[in-house]
């Protein structure tokens, strides 16, 4: 599966759902930031090869030749990235899905629209255009939080909404920033962080178990909305 990521938000969670929803259930996958020229760690702790929008030329290329990627799109070179990929006729057709993640504010959900006007406008199919739901609370309805989303699916049916598409708020995500481990590293983490909160030598290895077991126990839940987002979006 070959998945770009874009959205002309900033903030949105695009390197939350590469790094935690789409590495772990895509072994292999080769990850792409389009951010900057050089080779890099993202924030997520996620070695990622990393171009120019312009280089667009050079990703394609690569995209022809891999079984699975994920292309993580930042906001500052989604206008040049969808400008190239017009202008590479058909390269549109190198990617199973465009993943637009939101989030409730109403700048974000108007530049959501946008990004989703502008993928239909290069002639993707509605089925390959998929809105991602991020740090939506657990009483919050979808529908409603978002009905400006869900009214523009409506009125142009020019891509999909779904609310299994829904990664619910879960602090374990601004946890896993300072680990330095992604969240399908950490629940495969076998060690028996509780005995080492009994046994630790002093308060700083003490303090660190206690994080870990928290991430832990936080990551149960999130692992198991991300399990379940993953099955929707390859329906």
């Amino acid at each position: 599966m070959k998945v770009a990521i874009l959205n002309f938000s900033g903030n949105v969670g695009k390197s939350t759902i590469a790094a935690h929803l789409l590495v772990p259930r895509l072994p292999g996958a080769k990850l792409f930031s389009i951010e900057s020229i050089n080779m890099g760690v993202d924030a997520d702790g996620l070695e990622a090869e990393t171009m120019k929008g312009k280089k667009f030329g050079e990703l394609v290329d690569e995209l022809l030749v891999l079984d699975d990627a994920i292309v993580d799109v930042g906001a500052s070179n989604v206008e040049d990235f969808l400008a190239l990929m017009q202008r590479y006729a058909g390269s549109h057709e190198d990617f199973d899905l465009f993943i637009v993640p939101t989030m409730k504010e109403r700048k974000v959900q108007q530049d959501t629209i946008n990004t989703l006007a502008a993928l239909a406008a290069l002639g993707i199919e509605r089925g390959r255009i998929r809105v991602v739901f991020n740090k939506v609370e657990a009483d919050e309805a979808v529908e409603d939080e978002f009905a400006a989303i869900f009214g523009q699916a409506m009125t142009t049916k020019s891509f999909k909404v779904d609310p299994a598409l829904t990664i619910y708020a879960n602090e374990v995500f601004e946890r896993l920033k300072g680990s330095g481990k992604t969240l399908g590293e950490v629940m495969a983490d076998e060690t028996d962080y509780r005995s080492q909160v009994k046994a630790a030598a002093d308060e700083d290895a003490r303090d660190q178990a206690l994080r870990m077991v928290a991430i832990k126990r936080l990551g149960v839940t999130a692992s198991k909305n991300l399990d379940a987002v993953f099955k929707a979006l390859a329906k």
